[in-house]
């Protein structure tokens, strides 16, 4: 079996990165999105969310739930633009 040249191999998880791992999944995060934001491998990374009983949402799930923001994201009516600040000084008598 080749030797991981990975710097985290087998690296233990500590409470500080399993609870990033929890805030990750908690907001909506991919599995690749957390490995990244934690250095570990993707796979390290499901493993744990699952041991930990938060598994990451199915792809097929997440872009159902993705596309349903942007299309409600899309009715809704654009805010109106503020009027623009004159920056110019103004004459006192």
């Amino acid at each position: 079996m080749p030797i991981s040249t990975k710097s985290n191999a087998c690296r233990p998880w500590d409470d500080e990165q399993v609870q990033r791992l929890k805030e990750l999944i908690a907001s909506g995060a991919s599995a690749v999105r957390a490995a990244a934001a934690l250095k570990r491998a993707r796979s390290s990374v499901q493993v744990k969310a699952r041991k930990i009983g938060m598994p990451f949402m199915a792809s097929r799930d997440a872009k159902r739930l993705r596309d349903a923001k942007i299309a409600e994201a899309e009715s809704r009516p654009m805010r109106a633009r503020a009027a623009p600040v004159n920056l110019e000084p103004t004459q006192r008598s």
